[in-house]
């Protein structure tokens, strides 16, 4: 059995700082740009020819 009569309500987590969400919002949204352009790169090599992909291999 506790010791309390009435137990204390759990306490609420603190809310981050505005500038600790806005960094972290800033680290996602560069993420976001680099998988795009990563994604686009991709997508633009899929797109190639068999034979130019296999010539600019062989040239790299």
């Amino acid at each position: 059995m506790t010791e309390q009569l009435f137990p204390r309500a759990p306490r609420r987590m603190r809310q981050p700082r505005k500038d600790t969400l806005r960094d972290e919002l800033a680290r996602a949204a560069t993420t976001i740009e680099l998988q795009r352009a990563e994604i686009e790169r991709l997508q633009q090599q899929c797109r190639q020819s068999w034979w130019r992909r296999l010539i600019l291999r062989k040239a790299a």
